[in-house]
């Protein structure tokens, strides 16, 4: 899969000549619903030789336009490419938000994406709205209207919603409530895998007689509720070591292996899974 800057990609047309399927979303979490919209995205363009492209943000729009309360990511981006990369999507097109970007109307952005890649189709949640102002931002059934005219014979689908065991639409906000009260069993549920937390970035600030102790006050990803979580570790080399996570109230989170700790010197932290009871790392 190959990553790309929304505007230079604007610039330099690259792929322009290449019969796309596309999804648009901010798709925090990948969770479950994003799963079913992303997976119709790779179907869709393998059933016709076609490529599968996800454009998504830097950051939330909604939050950085104060329009939605700020909250830490639940994916940090280097999660986001793994994940897609695994699914099978061609093409990850990140736009860089800002001011200037959230003042697009629908059609002018739209008209950006019909002009970097050949359109067939684009797959897109029920709730989807893109374009300023608000009042005038296009749905679904907008966005069919406007393909018709910018790339015409382009299809629009909208896999319905996926709900939890509760009847609840699943949805990164959902997940952010969950998380924030530890309810790790829904989450993992919400997601089809744990939890984790993105480590590459953020290495131990020190080693105690107990294990690794984090400060989280840099950390990018929501942290669950504190408290004491089952979790597995996995190392640079890919290994994974169950451990106990201790997740403090005073901005630190702390690792205790519970078999023999690893060489430090030769291998570093990657990941940490946080497991749900009965669940695994898999």
């Amino acid at each position: 899969m190959k990553r790309y800057d929304f505007m230079h990609l604007s610039a330099h047309p690259v792929l322009w000549q290449v019969p796309m399927v596309v999804s648009v979303g901010v798709f925090d979490g990948l969770h479950r619903g994003h799963l079913t919209i992303l997976d119709r995205t790779i179907t869709l363009a393998k059933e016709n030789e076609w490529e599968s492209m996800v454009i998504t943000f830097d950051k939330n729009p909604k939050m950085a336009t104060k329009s939605q309360p700020y909250h830490s990511k639940l994916t940090t981006e280097s999660q986001m490419q793994e994940i897609l990369a695994n699914l099978g999507v061609n093409h990850m097109v990140v736009i860089d938000f800002s001011a200037d970007f959230s003042k697009l109307t629908a059609e002018e952005f739209l008209t950006l994406v019909c002009a970097f890649c050949q359109v067939k189709a684009m797959v897109v949640g029920e709730d989807f709205r893109c374009g300023a102002p608000p009042a005038s931002s296009a749905g679904p059934v907008q966005l069919q209207e406007y393909l018709n005219r910018l790339s015409p014979g382009a299809i629009v689908e909208v896999p319905p919603f996926v709900q939890t065991d509760k009847s609840e639409v699943v949805s990164s906000t959902l997940v952010r409530k969950k998380l924030l009260k530890g309810a790790l069993e829904e989450i993992q549920s919400m997601l089809g895998r744990p939890y984790e937390l993105d480590l590459v970035a953020h290495p131990p600030s020190k080693f105690t007689d107990d294990g690794l102790l984090y400060r989280t006050a840099s950390f990018m990803q929501l942290l669950p509720m504190a408290g004491v979580y089952d979790a597995y570790l996995t190392l640079s080399d890919n290994t994974k070591v169950p451990v106990k996570t201790i997740i403090g109230g005073d901005e630190d989170l702390l690792i205790i292996p519970k078999e023999v700790m690893w060489d430090m010197k030769l291998l570093r932290t990657k990941r940490l899974s946080l497991i749900a009871k009965g669940g695994s790392s898999s």
